[in-house]
């Protein structure tokens, strides 16, 4: 791999073009002490690591609206920066929700009582599971492989709406459930190299999800409908995966870290390490 480039080079090269949010016309601030303070140097371990492995595999995991999706793609601009090429690349997990179709006309079981998936959709139950795992393992043995994407704007997934070239050495993939100690989610956790964990306040977690789900067209009635009774329990349901994390990245807002800092790194699939 190439020599890394220092952090005036990689700033110089972050600023050329514009990123964007969640495959949407959403564009992302980048701040440039953020970037020097947090990115530069995550980007700079990862770039390290990847010289030694054929495909550098790394999780975002976390609660929704804790800014993963952000974060991730901060991070792969700074890897890709700092290389002075084309050497990482970002998947979502989101890519992998069931079509609406799907999700309306199937049903899940809660103390006792019938839900339509589409009424919890964001759960973890709302994911085809298995076919993410299919796909992250071809990933991860390496060459070119196309993955499915999710549209803010239709609300559905587009099946091969990305695609991971031969070339790209890192893969980050960010997702809520990728560290979750459950059926059928728990073998996720192997697949990757490193894993980090981003996690905030809660009204911080409130205020992005509120945020997310007007900006996706929802009244502002059935965005707190949406978050009382779907997010915030997805949101406990991640919290001990932190245990599996490397590296922590706590959030003051969907957009800034406040502070990174060495996970507890609990082996795969062991809770209570």
């Amino acid at each position: 791999m190439r020599e890394m480039a220092d952090r005036e080079v990689v700033w110089e090269r972050l600023t050329r073009s514009t990123l964007f949010l969640d495959q949407a016309h959403v564009p992302l601030e980048v701040d440039r002490g953020q970037v020097e303070q947090f990115y530069h140097p995550l980007a700079t371990s990862l770039f390290c690591r990847a010289g030694s492995t054929p495909r550098l595999m790394v999780a975002v995991a976390g609660p929704p609206a804790g800014g993963k999706t952000a974060f991730a793609t901060i991070l792969v601009a700074a890897i890709n920066a700092q290389a002075g090429d084309n050497v990482a690349a970002l998947v979502g997990l989101d890519g992998w929700h069931y079509p609406n179709a799907y999700l309306a006309t199937h049903f899940v079981e809660r103390n006792g009582e019938q839900f339509s998936l589409r009424s919890i959709k964001g759960a973890s139950e709302t994911f085809d599971a298995a076919a993410a795992y299919e796909c992250l393992s071809q990933i991860r043995r390496g060459g070119q492989v196309s993955f499915p994407v999710y549209s803010r704007a239709l609300h559905d997934p587009i099946l091969a709406g990305g695609t991971v070239s031969s070339s790209h050495r890192i893969v980050v993939v960010e997702g809520n459930y990728l560290l979750l100690a459950e059926e059928p989610w728990a073998r996720f956790c192997a697949l990757f190299d490193v894993r980090l964990f981003i996690t905030a306040r809660l009204e911080t977690l409130v205020d992005g999800l509120m945020a997310r789900h007007v900006r996706g067209g929802k009244t502002r009635a059935a965005a707190e409908q949406q978050v009382r009774e779907v997010d915030l329990a997805n949101a406990d349901r991640v919290a001990p995966s932190a245990v599996f994390a490397h590296v922590l990245v706590y959030k003051s807002d969907t957009r800034r870290i406040e502070r990174v800092v060495p996970g507890l790194q609990a082996p795969c699939g062991m809770p209570g390490a």
